[in-house]
């Protein structure tokens, strides 16, 4: 509750209480969701929205299932309800909480529920939302995108309370930030726009034709006429949206027990509950014993769900994704590839001295790759590797979760073709790419780099076929710079020369933080070192670095003016011709 205040007061003094809303509604969510959190009694003001978006639904049958299932399916945090059952969303809560008294009134479908007062809000929260503080260096570029469709805005809430004479791109992703939406977007060079979804009939546009540039900094691009420059935040998004797919646990039904005995005292009067069956977590019981007529939704079904850990290799505040199991060399090869496309990401993220690890991580990626090729007696399988090479400084071992919960009655209906659904949702899921690498490591013979030797040993990050299917077919190239595939930019087909340049400079920053950084910092060793002390200390990695610190950067400057040069003429034809055919 604390969280969702400080969430309520930013919101107070946000922008996105002076928009223009141009939305098509999407259907309510009819997929099984998390229910949403009762968050409070909120007052809207006199001079903003309290929640943006209102439903198109009657309000004269309106429930609370009925609203919060109209903002999940619709991308939305928060529902609320007003007079009797008159339905909105937002991502955030821009009015003030008030006493639970002043919502008094109860909902047209539902008596027995509350739909706020007169001006007053009953609002729900969606807990699948991240809680991380998000800044606007979390929204990441996704290109030119075309907003002249006749069904609608691509972006439906127009920021104008954003000066758009003075409209740079950093004012417009904060206006979204601090409304609470995901995407951003510039139009016109003058134009803000934020959203929650991108609507209907909106499409990925060449760069070229958003060609306007932004009127606070002629600098940056401000989208085009009709066209928008386009940007998402991720973690201001569910985790699991309408639709979402938990991961397949086991089961096992226990048989209903016969008696249940309370810690309350004994009632005077009776009430009948209206909560549907899965609000049963809180559960009523009396001393007197369960009747023999129970059925079988009383059984208790017991989920057992293993979780993987989270850090299975880490590096200072690094931590690698874990990777996927395997028992055979083709899905050896696979996890190879997970490891391999992780390594720059360490070098990026895992602060001195500690990404001197990297370098160890990289080896031991390698060794994944060798183990694969060496035909391992008793099988190619990760709890063989894992004995002989074990990931170094995971801190977060499986976990084992289980929950108890009532059971659904037993189906009489005969089998339904629902896996046939399961097989086709299969292809939803990211499959690893290759890491072989689109872009090409520059050569200098003067100055000793080439592929397979960079500056201080420190690779360009891997740029190959995307592994989302949800990416597909706008963005199949990728560079891989995060542990996160979803946190990872994203290119057009005709930006792969530029998703080269980004990755040349990503080489070159960590050639800089790291290489350059190691030569500054390398200590003398004395003679009389021990072997012990010598295997534990940043000399390790630094003591072939032969360079000053300023030699050390001005090869790392010459290698990325060269890998700048040799990519340009780097289309990417021919490769990630389809999802997951490479």
């Amino acid at each position: 509750m604390a969280a969702f205040k400080m969430a309520a007061a930013m919101a107070a003094v946000a922008l996105v209480a002076h928009v223009k809303a141009t939305e098509v509604p999407l259907p309510p969510c009819l997929d099984p969701f998390q229910p949403f959190v009762y968050s409070g009694c909120f007052q809207e003001t006199s001079s903003t929205q309290l929640l943006p978006f209102r439903s198109p639904q009657s309000s004269d049958d309106m429930t609370v299932e009925k609203c919060v299932a109209e903002c999940k399916g619709n991308g939305y945090r928060y529902a609320g309800l007003v007079y009797y059952g008159v339905c909105y969303c937002g991502q955030t809560v821009n009015g003030p909480q008030v006493d639970e008294s002043q919502c008094n009134l109860p909902c047209n479908g539902n008596g027995t529920e509350t739909c706020g007062g007169n001006g007053i809000f009953s609002v729900y929260s969606d807990p699948t939302f991240p809680v991380e503080d998000v800044t606007i260096e979390d929204y990441d570029p996704l290109g030119c995108w075309t907003d002249d469709s006749s069904m609608g805005r691509a972006l439906t809430y127009r920021q104008d309370k954003v000066d758009g004479a003075t409209l740079t791109t950093e004012k417009c992703l904060q206006s979204c930030r601090d409304g609470g939406f995901p995407f951003a977007g510039t139009e016109f060079g003058g134009e803000c726009y934020c959203g929650v979804v991108i609507g209907n009939d909106t499409y990925a546009a060449p760069a070229s034709e958003c060609d306007m540039p932004c009127n606070g900094n002629s600098g940056q691009t401000c989208g085009g006429r009709g066209r928008l420059n386009l940007f998402v935040a991720h973690e201001l998004q569910s985790l699991e949206p309408c639709g979402y797919e938990p991961p397949v646990s086991s089961s096992t039904t226990l048989p209903p027990t016969s008696t249940a005995t309370s810690t309350a005292p004994p009632e005077t009067s009776t009430a009948t509950s209206t909560a549907p069956p899965e609000t049963s977590t809180i559960t009523s019981t009396s001393t007197t014993p369960i009747t023999s007529t129970t059925t079988t939704s009383s059984s208790a079904c017991v989920s057992t769900t293993v979780v993987p850990p989270t850090c299975e290799y880490k590096c200072g505040k690094w931590c690698s994704s874990p990777l996927p199991d395997w028992d055979d060399v083709k899905s050896c090869k696979g996890a190879w590839s997970t490891c391999a496309v992780q390594v720059a990401s360490c070098f990026k993220q895992a602060g001195w001295p500690e990404v001197l690890d990297c370098f160890d991580f990289g080896e031991w990626c390698a060794d994944v790759s060798k183990y694969c090729d060496s035909n391992p007696r008793g099988g190619c399988r990760k709890g063989d590797f894992w004995g002989k090479k074990p990931p170094k400084g995971g801190a977060n071992p499986p976990k084992t979760i289980t929950v108890t919960t009532t059971c659904a009655p037993a189906s009489t209906k005969p089998p339904t073709t629902s896996t046939t659904t399961a097989a086709s949702s299969s292809t939803t899921k990211c499959p690893i790419p290759t890491p072989t690498n689109i872009c090409i490591q520059p050569t200098n013979n003067h100055y000793g780099y080439g592929p397979g030797k960079p500056v201080g040993g420190i690779e360009m990050p891997v740029v190959t076929c995307n592994d989302l299917a949800e990416d597909w077919p706008h963005y199949p190239f990728k560079g891989y710079t995060d542990v996160e595939s979803r946190k990872c930019r994203k290119y057009p087909r005709n930006q792969c020369t530029n998703a080269c340049a980004d990755a040349c400079k990503e080489q070159y920053e960590d050639c800089v933080d790291v290489y350059a950084e190691g030569c500054k910092r390398k200590p003398s060793r004395g003679r009389d070192a021990s072997y012990f002390e010598f295997h534990s200390s940043v000399e390790k990695r630094t003591w072939r670095w032969n360079d000053e610190w300023s030699g050390a950067v001005s090869k790392c400057k010459a290698q990325y003016s060269d890998c700048l040069k040799v990519n340009r003429g780097v289309t990417g034809a021919g490769k990630c011709p389809k999802f997951g055919g490479w």
